[in-house]
């Protein structure tokens, strides 16, 4: 996301909005000749008349606000400046969390989705400041036929969802990589989807999670299902069945693995393990019933509870 002077880079600092100066004050008084006529006078400097309880509520009421303008100015800045830039060696910068390390949130999803909150909140102020720096300072929105801080946005999430998946790539778990970019992007969907601005885009972030959640299903629980059939063909389509041991020491390796990982979510986890629960507890119902083999230590209602103590982290 590039909003420097030269085009592509970050908003300056030492610029800053007429309308954000707050060392300028402009009064006016107004006194009246013996004919009749008004004379105003307008001065700019520093205010010493007296005021009325309006003139002072008139003045709290726009500090606040030349308060709120300065924190979302500094929130853009600091994020174009430093969050979504890299050092050297990749690593994002100011990240402390060792990478591959954990399915949480990590802490640039909070900041970056707090920010896109603060300027949809304060979209008519937020919308001021980066239509100056689009036209003052360089800023070249990335998208045609939007607005300037609709592009500023639309930028910052996808931004975010490269940096995500780049960082997913350190995990040398991969059942904890999907698991990493599923609470992530179910964080980021939660969060944006009453952003009306983001609307289409959260409807495709929601089918990315689907993917997301189905990959994981993939890579953590069908090569424990595998234990449960032979690839070599009997007759009439039937195969030999595999001891259920085997199937029994795969799954308790699986779920000891991931039963601490982190879902913070309460709805996306009572989710996950529903996928899991209706992957897994089927196939093994149908290889009992199959195959007539009776379970020597873990029964399908057993794996059921298991299976719903998942993700507590």
């Amino acid at each position: 996301m590039d909003m420097s002077g030269g085009g592509h880079g970050s908003l300056q600092p030492v610029w800053k909005p007429n309308w954000l100066r707050t060392d300028l004050v402009d009064y006016s008084s107004s006194t009246s000749s013996g004919g009749g006529t008004t004379t105003t006078t307008t001065t700019t400097g520093t205010a010493t008349s007296l005021s009325t309880p309006t003139d002072e509520m008139a003045s709290l009421l726009s500090s606040k606000q030349a308060e709120l303008d300065e924190a979302i100015w500094n929130m853009m800045e600091e994020t174009s400046k430093t969050r979504l830039t890299e050092d050297d060696d990749g690593s994002w910068r100011g990240v402390q969390t060792p990478q591959g390390s954990s399915s949480d949130i990590h802490e640039l999803t909070r900041a970056m989705v707090s920010y896109i909150v603060l300027l949809s909140t304060n979209w008519a102020t937020a919308h001021q400041l980066v239509k100056e720096a689009a036209q003052l300072r360089g800023y070249v929105p990335r998208f045609d036929k939007v607005s300037p801080l609709t592009s500023l946005v639309m930028e910052t999430v996808l931004c975010l969802e490269k940096k995500l998946a780049d960082e997913s790539r350190s995990f040398a778990d991969q059942s904890l990589r999907f698991l990493f970019l599923t609470n992530n992007s179910y964080f980021m969907w939660e969060q944006l989807s009453p952003t009306l601005v983001m609307e289409s885009h959260m409807a495709g972030l929601a089918r990315k999670i689907e993917n997301y959640i189905e990959t994981y299903l993939q890579v953590s629980w069908a090569p424990v299902l595998s234990c449960l059939y032979n690839s070599t063909p009997l007759c009439m389509g039937r195969y030999y069945s595999c001891p259920p041991a085997k199937f029994e020491s795969e799954f308790q390796k699986t779920y000891n693995a991931q039963k601490f990982w982190k879902v913070p979510d309460p709805k996306l986890r009572r989710r996950l393990r529903v996928a899991v629960i209706d992957k897994v507890i089927p196939s093994f119902e149908k290889y009992l019933e199959y195959s007539g083999i009776r379970p020597s230590r873990i029964t399908p209602h057993d794996l059921r509870d298991m299976l719903q103590e998942l993700f507590e982290g």
